[in-house]
């Protein structure tokens, strides 16, 4: 049985670890902190993948002993030499079990080759683990390593483990998406925070599975979008929100995903006269990476106060547009309303609406929103000094 004080720790280490679902980065502190409560040396968690094997490396998550350079041995040795994780899948889920005795129990009574390894490195000389999800496609075990004369008792680890198992079996299902996500768009998304574009990949429910660092940075500023409960991308104004959650689940149930998309233009409570423009498109794996299952939307999204440092000569000369109109594009970027505008450049209002027409007919677009999506998408906003001679 454990004490009162040690299920008020496991219950503040569960929502920890939905944390982590989308912060890969955050494993290793948890896992830290399960191994402390545990009295083991460690806690490691893979996913052992049949169909593509080669993603099996990025769903294995340590704690902080064991070092980088040292996670292809432990997988090699691991999984192949003896260890009992190979047969904990075999085992009922969340069964949590000792190594040796799962090993003897399936007929395999041979030297194990991984120990040795083990207590060379980490002075640990036994294992213990369980299975917390598996199915088709794979299967996903918790590991620890510890002495058998040391503090951590496996019977008493049992109730614990099982009680966090079915969260684990959660988390695990959320976090499968953002690895295989980051390690496809990563490069992607980290061109796009120089670009200073937003990026998030929402699942069907709204729920971010992977943001850029200028998607963050947007959220943490709290003006326009949000995240709410169960990590949902969500806005400050209500209206806003119900218009966000119906675009979501309308673009993540498209059959066809060419040419669809909705735009939203959701005002900034810090300055009323401009808004952030937020896009959302349907994304779909019918094959390849994530075997057709997975639907949800792309979300990008301008900040328009970030539009104040960005040289347009290239994009002006491209569509001819005169010194005044450069000049009213300029200041569209910059989020001005026409009154503003009019004032800013000292022409009448009627004037200004002239000239931002003619820029509408020369670009192509519509409206203002259209007009700030064409400059994201064609305009890299480097400064003089960044600038590469050619």
């Amino acid at each position: 049985m454990w004490s009162s004080d040690e299920f008020e720790e496991y219950n503040k280490l569960i929502p920890q670890f939905y944390e982590a679902a989308i912060s890969p980065e955050l494993w290793c502190e948890r896992l830290d902190w399960l191994a402390g409560l545990l009295r083991t040396q460690n806690a490691i968690i893979m996913h052992i993948e049949n169909i593509r094997p080669e993603i099996s490396e990025y769903s294995f998550h340590a704690n902080s002993w064991v070092p980088s350079e040292a996670i292809a041995e432990y997988l090699s040795l691991g999984l192949n030499q003896n260890d009992g994780s190979e047969y904990f899948h075999l085992q009922d889920l969340y069964r949590f079990s000792v190594g040796d005795e799962v090993r003897h129990q399936n007929g395999d009574t041979s030297p194990s080759k991984f120990y040795p390894w083990l207590e060379k490195t980490t002075g640990c000389n036994q294992a213990a683990g369980m299975c917390v999800s598996k199915d088709a496609a794979g299967y996903d075990i918790l590991t620890v390593h510890y002495r058998d004369d040391g503090p951590f008792m496996p019977s008493e680890a049992t109730d614990k483990l099982r009680f966090i198992g079915p969260h684990l079996t959660k988390v695990l299902e959320m976090n499968r998406p953002v690895h295989l996500l980051r390690h496809r768009y990563g490069a992607f998304l980290d061109v796009l925070d120089r670009l200073r574009i937003g990026v998030a990949i929402l699942n069907a429910n709204g729920e971010i599975v992977v943001i850029n660092e200028e998607f963050s940075r947007i959220l943490d500023s709290r003006d326009a979008l949000i995240v709410g409960p169960g990590q949902k991308l969500t806005a400050n104004d209500d209206q806003d929100a119900r218009r966000l959650s119906q675009a979501v689940g309308k673009l993540s149930q498209q059959a066809f995903i060419e040419k669809t998309s909705e735009n939203l233009r959701l005002n900034s409570r810090i300055n009323e006269s401009s808004a952030y423009l937020l896009d959302l498109a349907p994304l779909r794996e019918k094959h390849g990476t994530f075997g057709g299952q997975f639907s949800g939307v792309l979300a990008t999204v301008v900040d328009p106060f970030w539009y104040t440092d960005i040289n347009t000569d290239l994009l002006n000369r491209h569509f001819a547009l005169t010194r005044t109109e450069t000049d009213v594009f300029d200041a569209v970027l910059r989020g001005l309303s026409n009154s503003e505008i009019a004032e800013h450049l000292g022409k009448g209002p009627e004037t200004v609406k002239s000239q931002l027409a003619s820029v509408y007919r020369k670009t192509g677009v519509k409206d203002r929103l259209e007009l700030v999506r064409l400059a994201v998408q064609m305009i890299i906003p480097l400064k003089e000094d960044q600038i590469i001679p050619g």
